[in-house]
């Protein structure tokens, strides 16, 4: 061994003393044969030979080198300008020769590959040195090609498209390069396009396609051939369309016809980290554009679970077979199956949800967790593994600049390896990445689960049924040895479901998954009570989505969704219809924890909010269907949680309520931006000074009193508070403020009540404006205040009591209050009231209550909802005036409360035990409509028990309702 400095060898084990000290003895001469005095720090010198043979030999070669990157200084990252800046004055120091191009370039990647290797063994952030990598691979790939194109087109002139536009070549970068987390010494993985068709002027003639495939060619070479200088980037292309058998370059309009009818799921697969690096603005947003669509579905896709599958399983098998197990890349808890988790959620959600469209997978892991599809503590733990797998394998390809993933045989390279990672020795290494590698394996198997196999007597029995439906006896045996109680008529249905047109017309393989999911369905069905009638829902949905395998992939991946899906059907039909109109809604089967957690309003904002931010706000008829998916969605969920666990009344209205509240802002600002984007925004003239109104929706009845059923319409008054002169928009093509707010309200009703594919969001009802029908959309605050003390009806005031404002400008809304407050406060004539309120009240009995005693109408009948309502509203209206403080709230059920709490017993509407025995009618009755809206057919039981409840509310309502109206 040739004595080397102590200091030298401080921080290396002893096991590497020796090659320290070779590596010294030709460094020293290297130095002196340059004439060179090193002031290096000979500990951080030792330790980085010991752990990179590539760094030893560089510094050894190219002594100045180093002394000139430690003298600039090592702390400080590069950036993509800065890499450019460097490429090009390489580039520009060659002087258009083309070996000395090759050499500069080599010269720079082997600079920059000693400086970022340097760097990562110093402590460098793992994110921050395949940035770099990264970076230095697009500037190098950038440039060059700036630089041979350039060359080219003064010899063969320009390419340009039939209309003369000039055409460029667009480099899409692919893996590692494309998610900006290149290895140390990895291959870069390119795909060469061109957008139109054409030929070159100006030089000698050539289609484009003759042009760019020379031009693919040289950058190639000039990257990826091994000179005497080594190389700059190995270079594979296999990724392009129709891989190696398919042309270098190809023009857009090519590409897009083979993505549409030929690419395949792992070629989707490899578009989620794709990214252009070259090329015009315009070229490489339509490229990406034409990609999109092909790489993220527009929907759900589910059936990406498979195909991950199947590309997770031809791996496996080649790990097996050349026995890759110690391969961090490739084998089992490796850096692929952390690939593998992110971008399945992408393939599968990354259509509908816009932001899982990114390319770094500590970013795709932190938006599952964020969205639930994983837990905090998975995406730590893979993020975790991740970050520590990422710095092994590119410290096992800084050993020898190799493209290597697999954890090394020999003692020195396990040394060297356990000493650039930081640990004591090999084994502590070895444990600790087996450790991370154990836990991603972990939650691999658990979310990318392996495929479940039926049993083969189940296989075997429904292929035999499905080949020959008169074949049924041994499916019909397998129903009833698993519980079935009605096992021929289940038969039954099945046979008219597997001779529909639809179900006749599966691929085999459609086949095949249908009978996968139904083995699963049924075993869950003939538990229930009433098994014929689950399966007759259960097949109204599978009639729906049998032609959308992404929806049956779902159900068949995740058995929890099954067991959620027949639940609900069990519960109600429409449950099942809403499912088999609308198969997205599967998706809010997967977590029940999601699906039966309540939002709060602040909670339903955020997430409309969300949905409405992926969309153009200028598409109205997308951002129609985005308000229609989320209130479907939220109602579905809460109508769940309501035939599931049962929540009080009171909290299915004010959560429906709020459900209304959230869509009417949105809606009211969106038509408000749409006609002030067209007209400007009102302003009017106030005593001399510039005063810009405002408008507001003012809920009634259901709405108003936080009480919306599943089945509610919305009734609705809308507001302004335009007065004074001028009152004009300031826009170039001004309106009357009364047209502007007309038209606002006009575009809030077309909103909502607009039947799409997706449905109406609500059926809205505005009678209950100043005038009724016959009176303006939208009232001013004035003209509404005047309306409501001259010449409004008791039934009005009765309404008003149930009416609050919903959303829109808050000085109309206070206005509103104000003017609720002092109508409602009116001292009133009991007599009068009571026998205006018994008129109203029989007029409606007349014409809406039940007509046969086989019916019943729980909230027209004698003893129902509207008795309820009206004898409260009545005793509202006598008592507001001497305690106006009831009007803070606008609900039945908080009426009742406060009518039984008046300060001394005579002046209380309601005795204790009325008002207890009202708001439990009350409530029921609520429940049992809702149950009626969910299609739940009512029991004769409960209708029987009913009675009790309608003869005390009638009761009551005679005894302080129409005895009072008759002494009139």
């Amino acid at each position: 061994m040739t004595d080397c400095p102590d200091q030298l060898i401080s921080l290396v084990p002893p096991g590497l003393h020796d090659t320290v000290a070779n590596y010294w003895h030709d460094w020293t001469a290297a130095c002196e044969r340059e004439q060179l005095t090193s002031d290096i720090e000979l500990p951080l010198l030792g330790k980085h030979w010991a752990c990179s043979e590539f760094i030893a030999r560089l510094c050894i070669r190219r002594p100045a080198l180093i002394h000139q990157l430690l003298a600039e200084g090592m702390d400080t990252s590069r950036s993509l300008e800065d890499y450019r800046a460097l490429v090009a004055d390489a580039i520009a120091a060659c002087n258009g020769s083309e070996p000395g191009l090759m050499e500069a370039l080599r010269s720079l990647r082997q600079q920059e590959m000693l400086r970022i290797a340097w760097r990562d063994l110093a402590g460098a952030d793992i994110e921050q040195v395949l940035a770099e990598l990264s970076d230095f691979a697009e500037a190098m790939v950038a440039l060059t090609l700036e630089h041979v194109y350039q060359q080219y087109t003064e010899i063969l002139g320009v390419p340009t498209a039939d209309d003369g536009t000039v055409q460029q070549m667009l480099v899409l970068a692919m893996g590692k390069l494309g998610g900006h987390e290149l290895n140390f010494s990895s291959d870069i993985d390119l795909i060469f396009a061109y957008a139109e068709s054409g030929e070159t002027q100006g030089g000698r003639k050539l289609s484009n396609h003759e042009f760019f495939l020379r031009l693919a060619r040289q950058l190639i070479k000039l990257l990826d051939e091994i000179t005497q200088d080594g190389f700059v980037f190995r270079v594979d292309t296999r990724l392009r369309p129709n891989g190696e058998s398919g042309p270098m370059a190809i023009n857009f309009s090519a590409m897009e016809q083979y993505y549409q009818s030929q690419g395949r799921d792992w070629e989707r697969y490899a578009m989620i980290k794709a990214r252009v690096i070259s090329g015009s603005d315009s070229d490489r947003q339509a490229l990406e554009a034409m990609l999109r669509p092909f790489t993220y579905r527009r929907y759900l896709d589910f059936g990406a679970f498979e195909s991950i599958r199947e590309m997770k399983g031809m791996i496996e098998v080649e790990v097996r077979r050349k026995g890759m197990k110690d391969n961090i890349k490739l084998g089992q808890g490796g850096i692929r199956e952390i690939e593998f988790i992110g971008q399945t959620f992408q393939m599968i959600r990354g259509g509908p949800m816009p932001e899982l469209q990114v390319r770094s997978i500590l970013q795709v892991l932190s938006l599952l967790a964020e969205h639930g599809f994983l837990t905090t503590e998975e995406a730590d733990s893979l993020s975790t593994a991740y970050r520590f797998l990422r710095k092994l394998e590119n410290r096992l390809q800084i050993e020898r600049d190799q493209q290597t993933h697999s954890l090394p045989s020999d003692e020195l390279s396990r040394a060297r390896i356990a000493l650039a990672m930081g640990f004591d020795d090999w084994d502590a290494l070895f444990t600790a990445q087996q450790q991370q590698r154990d836990a991603v394996a972990r939650i691999f198997d658990s979310v990318i689960a392996p495929d479940q196999q039926v049993e083969n007597s189940v296989v075997q029995s429904l292929q035999l049924f499905w080949a020959d439906t008169s074949n049924n006896e041994p499916l019909q045996q397998w129903l009833a040895e698993s519980g079935a109680t009605q096992a021929q008529e289940l038969v039954e249905v099945l046979a008219m479901f597997a001779s529909s047109a639809r179900i006749r017309s599966l691929s085999t393989d459609g086949v095949r998954r249908l009978h996968q999911l139904l083995h699963g369905l049924l075993e869950k069905i003939v538990s229930y009570d009433d098994a014929l009638t689950l399966l007759n829902r259960a097949l109204e949905i599978l009639s729906a989505i049998v032609g959308r395998p992404v929806y049956i992939s779902l159900l068949i991946e995740y058995p929890s969704a099954q067991q959620q899906m027949l639940e609900l059907c069990a519960a109600s039909h429409w449950f099942a219809g809403k499912l088999a109109r609308y198969p997205i809604m599967l998706d809010e089967l997967l977590d029940s924890t999601e699906l039966f957690r309540v939002h709060e309003r602040d909670e339903l904002a955020t997430e409309l909010d969300r949905l409405l931010s992926q969309v153009d706000a200028d598409d109205l008829e997308v951002v129609m269907d985005r308000l229609r998916q989320f209130k479907r969605n939220t109602v579905f969920k809460l109508a769940a949680t309501d035939v599931i666990q049962i929540h009080e009344i009171w909290d299915v209205g004010a959560k429906l309520s709020a459900v209304a509240d959230v869509v009417l802002e949105r809606v009211l600002q969106i038509s408000w931006d749409a006609v002030s984007k067209r007209h400007g925004v009102p302003v009017c003239i106030v005593d001399g000074e510039e005063y810009r109104p405002g408008m507001a929706i003012i809920g009634y009845g259901k709405l108003g009193g936080f009480e919306v059923g599943y089945g509610s319409d919305l009734d609705i008054v809308f507001l302004h508070d335009s007065h004074g002169d001028k009152a004009y928009t300031d826009g170039e093509k001004s309106i009357d403020n009364s047209q502007f707010f007309n038209r606002v309200a006009q575009k809030v009703i077309h909103i909502l009540s607009t039947r799409t594919h997706a449905g109406i969001l609500y059926e809205v009802d505005t009678r209950l404006r100043p005038d009724g029908r016959a009176g303006l959309m939208v009232s001013s605050v004035h003209a509404f205040e005047e309306y409501q003390r001259n010449k409004a009806w008791t039934w009005e005031h009765q309404a008003l009591l149930r009416a609050r404002a919903v959303a829109g400008s808050n000085p109309v809304m206070q206005e509103f209050d104000r003017i609720r407050q002092a109508v409602l406060t009116q001292p009133r004539d009991p007599a009068q009231i009571c026998t205006d309120v018994v008129e109203m009240r029989e007029k409606m009995r007349a014409h809406l209550a039940s007509r046969d005693e086989s019916s019943i109408n729980l909230k027209q009948d004698t003893g129902g909802m509207v008795d309820i309502e009206f004898t409260v509203q009545a005793g509202m209206l006598l008592k507001a005036s001497q305690r106006p403080e009831m009007l803070q709230v606008s609900s039945t059920l908080e009426f009742l409360e406060y009518l039984a709490q008046a300060d001394g017993s005579e002046d209380a509407w309601f005795s204790d035990d009325e008002a207890r025995d009202l708001a439990a009618a009350y409530k029921l009755y609520r429940h049992l409509t809702n149950k009626q809206a969910l299609e739940i057919e009512l029991s004769e039981e409960t209708i029987q028990s009913l009675q009790p409840h309608r003869e005390r509310v009638t009761e009551i309502w005679n005894r302080l309702v129409v005895a009072k109206a008759k002494t009139s």
